[in-house]
């Protein structure tokens, strides 16, 4: 999908950003609402539920933590797909910018590569609190609709594609795993600590 946003593919570098900045401000948009939307489940369900669900953060985040670090085999329950390639062709380029923004934005909706998002969106029904939802929501978002930045210099399609075949080697190292796994790491003892 990355490889789709660039310079070439939109005609012009004012293109481009132009659906860039749509396709980010997209992408946090839907991630911002998904995450809305948790935070009101959690309130519906009458979080925050103090002791428990900061265990319940504790646990979520220390068992992702142990899936990045050590292999743990723990699902993430995303869809395993990207986002269609059809829209692609169907839809006007800027509306499938914000498509594929949204359909990133939301997390589940596509495939995901490690546990992080679902510690935070764990934390989001836990706060039971809408805006702090919105607020992690949105971030993720924002973290996968910025990513078509990395094409802003590619003006072919063989640019593009080194440029994402690069960016995929990076992200089959164990590099990312490790800067995940102590992200989820820091979430559960955070959520241990304000126990004590």
């Amino acid at each position: 999908m990355v490889e789709t946003i660039t310079p070439v593919v939109y005609g012009s570098r004012a293109r481009y950003r132009i659906a860039v900045i749509v396709h980010a401000l997209a992408a946090a948009t839907a991630g911002g609402f998904f995450g809305a939307v948790l935070g009101l489940a959690g309130m519906l369900l009458v979080a925050p539920w103090g002791t428990t669900g900061l265990i319940a953060i504790a646990v979520i985040a220390g068992v992702y933590a142990l899936r990045e670090l050590v292999g743990l085999p723990i699902p993430l329950f995303d869809r395993k797909q990207q986002v269609p390639d059809w829209w692609r062709t169907f839809y006007s380029p800027v509306t499938a910018a914000a498509l594929y923004g949204g359909g990133l934005g939301i997390g589940f909706l596509t495939f995901l590569g490690h546990g992080t998002y679902v510690a935070a969106c764990a934390t989001a029904v836990a706060s039971g609190d809408p805006v702090i939802g919105a607020l992690l929501g949105a971030s993720f978002g924002l973290a996968r609709g910025a990513g078509a930045v990395v094409n802003a210099r590619s003006m072919d399609e063989e640019a593009a594609a080194l440029r994402v075949r690069r960016l995929e080697s990076i992200a089959s190292t164990r590099t990312p795993q490790i800067v995940n796994g102590l992200t989820c790491l820091t979430l559960a003892v955070t959520a241990v600590r304000t126990l004590l």
